[in-house]
């Protein structure tokens, strides 16, 4: 094996094709945004909330109509009177005012604003999870592009110790076994890169269908978590997270609906005005407007309001129980995903020490073996064993990064700081 080759396979450079999109992860998450039809159902939903909110307002508004009447009627021949007219015409504006009603409007108006206010919270939770979905999508390609040049370097490795094994047995300083294990060894190393080369387009498709980019697609590099945050610093986070405030607010607007039903029972008045600028001839014809205001009392309904009332007890009671469910998930995925940290941040380390010494060993190796020291099968083995660990290092890195965006997401900062 020459000195070049070896030195390019410790190195293992990277060389991107001039016809790839660079790509680094806040880019990738701000076109999956745009691009995301469940971000924009969730936003739907959400202007949906406030326009119904707007809706409940508007009941305590005054309305203001304008009509107009015309009535034909036969009358008979020779007959005539105030009521006795073929045709009747009247125009007027009506203005009605709500003037009290327990305050429902304005309790169903807060309960609604809760519900816009969970239905944001909600969107907020989304773009969380899609940063999740796209960070995935985007260290499963880095992986296995960084598992590409490590196999490819692994491949080229062993094509060469074939090479010279087939040289050494012509002058009989190999055996066949040799040879044959070089070359098994080799076909092996051949298909577990294609494998990886599928898992590459697999992971192209993906963080394609979610960035909306047709063109394949080269991520930079993921930087490896520097530290570990506290727990309780995370755990802290994950209480408040949107999810969690989202059911408090549905919890918050499910109280309310109790007031709003049960004060259906209260007593109702309302303003009904009326200014005529057009009117038949009778002995109204110069009354130009009128006022009436109507009170109302419910005093028996069949116990629909008591119905109502538990109805909405029940539905609290369950928003209550799906606030403390999610907020001890919360506290659950938090402390999952920290460990998880914590652990794949002391392999990352230990791996790191391992690819050193296999680094080492290997060229060590090499030099005994320009002195007859050792086998070229043994050089082999080595150089093997420093791509195989490389290759679990950069497992294991990309876990640690993933690690720390679980977290972070769990906490409900993703992309920023604990």
């Amino acid at each position: 094996m020459s000195k070049a080759l070896l030195v390019s396979i410790l190195l293992l450079p990277a060389a991107a094709s001039a016809q790839e999109r660079a790509l680094d992860l806040p880019e990738a998450y701000r076109l999956a945004l745009a691009r995301s039809e469940e971000i924009a159902i969730s936003g739907a939903t959400y202007e949906e909330a406030l326009a119904n909110a707007d809706e409940i307002f508007s009941r305590v508004k005054p309305r203001l109509t304008l009509m107009g009447t015309e009535t034909l009627q036969d009358v008979p021949s020779g007959q005539t009177g105030l009521f006795l007219q073929r045709h009747r015409e009247q125009g007027w504006v009506n203005l009605s005012q709500p003037l009290f009603s327990g305050f429902r409007e304005f309790l169903a108006f807060r309960a609604s604003k809760d519900l816009g206010r969970a239905a944001e919270l909600s969107l907020e939770r989304a773009k969380q999870l899609l940063y999740r979905d796209v960070a995935r999508a985007y260290l499963d390609l880095l992986a296995a592009r960084d598992d590409i040049r490590i196999r490819e370097a692994l491949v080229e490795i062993t094509r060469s110790r074939v090479a010279d094994l087939q040289e050494f047995r012509k002058v009989g300083r190999a055996r066949p076994g040799e040879t044959l294990a070089a070359e098994s060894q080799l076909a092996q190393n051949l298909a577990q890169l294609e494998s990886a080369r599928a898992a590459e387009q697999v992971a192209q498709f993906t963080l394609a269908f979610l960035t909306g980019l047709e063109e394949r697609l080269s991520p930079a590099p993921a930087p490896q978590p520097v530290a570990v945050p506290p727990l309780e610093a995370a755990l802290a986070k994950a209480r408040a997270r949107p999810d969690v405030e989202s059911r408090r607010e549905e919890a918050s607007a499910a109280e309310r609906s109790i007031k709003v039903v049960s004060r259906a029972r209260w007593p109702s008045i309302s303003l009904d005005a009326n200014y005529y600028f057009q009117r038949p001839p009778s002995f109204t014809s110069d009354v130009k407007w009128d006022a009436t205001i109507t009170g109302s009392l419910p005093l028996y309904g069949g116990g629909e309001i008591g119905s109502q009332t538990r109805q909405r007890e029940a539905r609290l009671r369950a928003k209550r129980a799906a606030l403390s469910e999610t907020t001890r998930r919360a506290e659950l995925e938090a402390r999952s995903a920290h460990q998880r940290l914590a652990s794949s941040v002391a392999v990352t380390s230990a791996l790191e020490k391992a690819a050193s010494l296999a680094e080492q060993n290997a060229k060590a190796q090499s030099a005994d073996y320009k002195l007859g020291q050792v086998t070229n099968l043994e050089v082999l083995e080595s150089l093997n064993s420093l791509q195989q660990t490389r290759l679990q290092q950069n497992a294991a890195r990309i876990d640690a990064y993933w690690s720390r965006v679980q977290l972070e997401v769990a906490a409900g900062v993703p992309g920023g700081s604990l």
